[in-house]
């Protein structure tokens, strides 16, 4: 009943998404369509429209991952600077050199074919 309740709660939240983006595509305002799904969700549930029980599993799962959302890449490049500076050679060849290899193999490997329009 647990996952049930996880992909109503799901379908709930992904109904004011989308509904708030035709909303916006529709009239044209210059606010973002996840705000105006939040806006809509939380109207639905002051309203009491929408039980809170029938979003709880679907709310415990996102706000478990909220997280990785909102964590900064810059965090965790400064937090493995040390491991970044060990493998400074291997990062740059992954980076400069292995996609210059893939275009001159890929290069090579159109030349031998045929072309079509």
């Amino acid at each position: 009943m647990e996952k049930f309740n996880y992909i109503i709660g799901m379908f709930y939240v992904l109904i004011c998404l989308y509904s708030a983006k035709m909303l916006i595509l529709l009239t044209g305002l210059n606010i973002p369509a996840p705000l105006v799904g939040l806006i809509m969700l939380f109207l639905l549930l002051k309203g009491r429209i929408l039980a809170p029980q029938r979003l709880a599993a679907t709310c415990q799962s996102l706000i478990a991952y909220m997280a990785l959302f909102f964590i900064p890449v810059g965090v965790g490049f400064i937090e493995h600077l040390q491991l970044i500076a060990q493998h400074k050679l291997l990062i740059l060849s992954l980076l400069f050199l292995l996609p210059c290899l893939v275009l001159f193999s890929v290069g090579k490997l159109a030349a031998k074919g045929k072309y079509r329009d």
